[in-house]
């Protein structure tokens, strides 16, 4: 009964979130509620995901989860990818590629081209 109420809780606070546009301030809001999800939506229709709920990182590929405290240093990582590729976004962009950064609140989508293998790297440098 607990599970249903959780997903249930789930699709309701999903159903809440508001599309933003894509700007820094959208973007650093979302960073500072400290409870977010980026989903990365790569070129096959495969779709990955890192949670952050303060510290912990959740990242959700395929078959596994991996669950782990977050260094300062991953942090930069992610962040760094984040920055270079919001430079990146095309609106215009009609293709499946995206990174999709959002919370309960607010989602912002950026349209980003060809970001799979960098995406890849630091999914090995997170030793994910």
């Amino acid at each position: 009964m607990k599970k249903l109420i959780l997903l249930l809780s789930i699709i309701l606070l999903a159903s809440c979130t508001q599309e933003v546009e894509p700007t820094i301030e959208n973007m650093n809001s979302i960073f500072e509620s400290k409870d977010f999800t980026i989903e990365y939506h790569l070129t096959d229709a495969r779709v990955e995901s890192m949670s952050f709920i303060e510290d912990i990182l959740v990242y959700k590929a395929n078959d596994s989860v991996v669950r782990k405290t977050i260094s300062f240093d991953d942090a930069l990582l992610i962040n760094q990818l984040i920055q270079e590729k919001f430079k990146q976004h095309d609106s215009n962009n009609k293709e499946t590629p995206s990174i999709i950064v959002l919370n309960t609140a607010k989602k912002v989508t950026l349209k980003i081209p060809n970001y799979e293998v960098d995406y890849l790297n630091l999914i090995n440098k997170l030793d994910l």
